[in-house]
């Protein structure tokens, strides 16, 4: 009996195994075309717009933080959204589209995640004194991608030297001349373009007329001054070399040189947006010597001749009576 039981067994499922496999229910061909479109991130605004609109106002509130110091609640708030969008903007500068490479802007790029990740803790910590520590470090993140991606940041045009071709032996009877050393000597690199970028001795200042002939010497013939432009700010300063004489009357000498300081000297200093290809530089006004000048905003352009600097407002925005001026200062580097 128990036989007989286990050869009805096996015969049921052998007729089991023996019977198709059902169906598998049919797939939805939109869901699985769903499936394919994978949503990829896209850059939006060009490597300028990151850097002009996100980067160099979110890391200026470190740069200044020690004239920014936040005293309310809503300050403290501002200034962590700007550190947070700091520390986002290195993972911006890492995705694809915008990573040169893979290595050294990779590197460079994290550099400037740790620097806003530490900025963004600390702004949340209200830790003042670890804000002020960061400085270094998030100039150190910016230097470094520059210096290797940007061209000729910090550098100065220097001719190149002429290299001295060498001597060529006559070839041989019935050999094929030898390709000439101009011909064969690869071109030299090209000079590297001047940058704005350092520290800048002021030769002089002139009030050009239309034609280019000098109206006016603002400050005199012998002025003496400088312009520094360095790690997103700038400071200029100007003032006269001569020495001033006060009349002895009935307004006190103290006054009339209050008087002459106005005429005679210039300061003014904030951070700066440098654009080399516009030859153009604009400057938020923080600190200067007229305090209507503070919270302005200072747009000059620059060009350079022969080595040296010239630097001023737009063409023709100076007024000497009716007649439209031209302000020039010519500078050359300290370092």
């Amino acid at each position: 009996m128990r036989m007989r039981n286990l050869a009805w067994l096996l015969l049921a499922a052998s007729m089991l195994l023996a019977q198709p496999p059902s169906p598998s229910p049919p797939q939805n061909p939109a869901a699985s075309a769903g499936q394919a479109d994978v949503v990829r991130a896209q850059p939006i605004g060009s490597m300028s717009d990151l850097m002009v609109k996100i980067i160099y106002p979110s890391s200026d509130a470190v740069f200044y933080i020690t004239t920014r110091q936040p005293k309310t609640e809503a300050e403290w708030g501002e200034l962590q959204g700007k550190t947070l969008a700091l520390a986002e903007s290195a993972n911006l500068l890492m995705m694809p589209g915008r990573a040169r490479d893979q290595d050294r802007w990779m590197q460079d790029a994290k550099l400037m995640l740790d620097a806003g990740r530490a900025a963004f803790r600390a702004a949340r910590a209200k830790d003042m004194n670890a804000l002020e520590a960061l400085n270094d470090q998030l100039y150190t993140s910016c230097t470094s991608c520059h210096q290797h991606y940007r061209p000729n940041y910090g550098r100065r045009s220097t001719p190149d030297a002429p290299a001295q071709a060498a001597p060529v032996a006559p070839p041989a009877a019935g050999a094929p001349a030898a390709p000439s050393a101009q011909a064969s000597r690869p071109a030299p690199p090209a000079s590297p373009a001047p940058s704005i970028v350092g520290r800048w001795r002021l030769l002089s200042a002139e009030d050009l007329r239309a034609d280019g002939s000098v109206a006016r010497y603002p400050w005199g013939q012998h002025p003496v001054g400088s312009i520094v432009v360095e790690r997103g700010a700038c400071y200029l300063q100007i003032m006269s070399s001569d020495t001033p004489s006060f009349s002895a009357g009935t307004t006190a000498p103290g006054e009339q040189m209050k008087t002459t300081l106005l005429s005679s000297y210039i300061a003014y200093s904030g951070p700066c947006v440098i654009d080399e290809t516009a030859g153009s530089v604009t400057l938020k006004v923080e600190a200067a010597w007229r305090p209507d000048y503070v919270g302005t905003e200072q747009k000059r352009f620059f060009r350079f001749d022969n080595g040296k600097l010239l630097f001023g407002p737009a063409p023709g925005s100076g007024r000497g009576g009716t007649e439209p001026l031209t302000r020039r200062l010519t500078l050359e580097r300290v370092q």
